[in-house]
């Protein structure tokens, strides 16, 4: 089970979000292509919380959008269980405590260049889509 312990956030953002991903589009990008539910608990205006028990989905998803937009100030995070360890993680105003987790790395290389979404920078630059991408052959 994976338990969210502590999260704060020191940084303003026009959006946060944490998604539960359970499947993809990569027709779309942005959080479209991330399907599942989003976790009510976690928005724009949160500055702290504390012990939320995530519920089941292979992988899950915070993402964080920088208000004023700056794409290297945005936040993100893939995650994914992981019994027994824990993952710590501090950069862009975010500090955040999660049990029973590993991070899941992605970048660019994990998108196919053949995709015809890859031509738009809109789609290529995308963390989400990134994410998707990497996730797409194991969903």
């Amino acid at each position: 089970m994976i338990t969210i312990r502590t999260l704060k956030v020191s940084a303003p953002f026009s959006y946060l979000w944490l998604k539960h991903v359970t499947g993809v589009n990569l027709a779309v990008h942005c959080a479209h292509c991330l399907l599942g539910e989003y976790d009510p608990r976690i928005k724009a205006k949160l500055t702290e919380v504390s012990n939320i028990t995530l519920p089941y989905a292979p992988y899950h998803d915070l993402c964080g959008v920088s208000r004023p937009y700056v794409w290297s100030r945005n936040f993100h995070l893939a995650f994914r269980e992981k019994e027994g360890s824990l993952l710590t993680v501090q950069r862009n105003g975010i500090y955040i405590e999660i049990e029973n987790t590993e991070e899941v790395t992605f970048s660019m290389a994990d998108a196919d260049p053949n995709d015809p979404h890859y031509r738009s920078k809109n789609y290529r630059t995308c963390r989400n889509w990134q994410f998707a991408y990497n996730i797409s052959k194991l969903l």
